[in-house]
């Protein structure tokens, strides 16, 4: 209850009090005074009992809030407690730190050869480490690949491709895979690219000879296996079912540390077997060299699917390859017309279908640039296809916004 009501009330009833005393003693058998005190002590009474109320339903308030809080924290401990076992328990940690190990090594090895091409007294005494292409594309060429060719010498690419690995700036770019007839995608293919410092894409036509001539195939290749990988980490949180192709130079399956490094990685990651392929060259499954065998060897043991491309024969032997963990097998579109079609084709489809069905792999026609193309194709019965006709290929940067 109010004070002031309070105070009212008690200097209301004291007036009460005394006023019976000298006006009406003989009606009340009480004084006047003890009334009022009497009146008085209920009041208070009232009022505390009123107030012990009051505190009693703040402290029953309170104590639930303090009840919410402690289960709150009780949640929020649990929840660092498991957010810390995934931190401990995470195998992506060690492998952050071993891939990044690597980025290092592989910029620093980067960095000083490219300093040795880009030595101005080196360029000048040995002109001929880096020769100057001066050949300019069709428009039929530039219609097919969507990028032209820019007008830079090799010496200008050299410093526009060392500036893109410093900067960790090499650009991963997907091009999709269809499954025909229904043109859905189904799998992406990587491929990198490099940028001048206007933002134009130096096609690998121009930036990979460069980087041959100077010792740096191998350094780019890797830079895109671990920006392949990343983006396949990156990927199946939100979409597992996507597959990514990546490809692997006979430069790197030869760089002996590299790969050595880059097998003992993928041991940690083999939970990506079924969201990466690693693509190879014909030249490379055809070369006898030890270590490149075994290189292939170590990938198809992790459990990792296996592509050939870059066929310049059909005379292939599928059983073997099968053995070896090779599940697809591309052929360019060109290729496979120039064999399949005709009045005296030089290649069956129909067995060619059955020998691949039987050891479980399957057929991926690329470089597919047209409508009329593909319809030709289509009488083949192929199943997958890639090229221009489905897409070129987009940054994986943009593809991801």
């Amino acid at each position: 209850m109010n004070k002031t009501i309070v105070i009212a009330l008690s200097t209301v009833l004291m007036g009460i009090g005394v006023g019976v005393d000298f006006l009406a003693p003989e009606w009340v058998p009480l004084p006047g005074w003890l009334l009022s005190i009497t009146a008085l002590i209920i009041i208070f009474v009232f009022n505390l009992n009123l107030r012990h109320n009051q505190i009693q339903e703040e402290f029953n308030e309170l104590k639930d809030q303090l009840k919410s809080l402690d289960r709150e924290m009780i949640e929020t401990r649990v929840e660092l407690d498991a957010t810390q076992d995934k931190l401990n328990n995470n195998l992506e940690n060690p492998q952050i730190a071993s891939e990044l190990r690597m980025l290092r090594s592989l910029m620093k090895q980067f960095t000083d050869n490219v300093n040795g091409h880009l030595d101005p007294e080196a360029a000048i005494s040995q002109p001929s480490t880096l020769k100057q292409h001066e050949t300019k594309p069709t428009q039929e060429d530039q219609a097919i690949t969507h990028e032209p060719i820019l007008d830079y010498s090799d010496i200008e690419i050299l410093k526009f491709l060392e500036k893109s690995v410093r900067e960790d700036n090499v650009e991963l770019y997907l091009q999709p895979i269809v499954r025909l007839p229904q043109r859905s995608q189904v799998f992406f293919e990587c491929f990198s690219r490099i940028m001048d410092d206007k933002g134009n894409i130096i096609r690998p036509e121009q930036y990979l000879p460069v980087a041959t001539s100077a010792g740096l195939t191998a350094a780019v290749d890797n830079l895109l296996l671990f920006k392949c990988v990343q983006l396949v980490r990156r990927t199946r949180r939100e979409n597992p079912e996507i597959v990514f192709f990546c490809n692997i130079s006979m430069s790197t399956l030869t760089d002996i540390d590299f790969f050595t490094d880059f097998i003992d990685f993928m041991a940690d990651n083999t939970n990506l077997t079924s969201s990466l392929v690693f693509e190879f060259s014909q030249e490379t499954t055809l070369d006898k060299d030890y270590e490149i065998q075994n290189g292939l060897d170590r990938l198809s043991k992790l459990g990792f699917r296996l592509s050939l491309d870059q066929l310049h024969q059909l005379n292939v032997d599928l059983p073997k390859l099968a053995s070896q963990g090779f599940k697809f097998i591309k052929i360019d579109a060109h290729l496979l017309h120039e064999m399949a079609r005709g009045d005296t084709p030089n290649l069956n489809m129909r067995a060619l279908k059955g020998a691949l069905d039987r050891v479980a792999m399957d057929l991926i026609v690329e470089k597919i640039e047209n409508e009329e193309m593909l319809k030709d194709l289509l009488d083949l019965q192929i199943d997958f296809g890639q090229g221009y006709l489905f897409g070129a290929p987009k940054s994986a940067t943009a593809a991801n916004r």
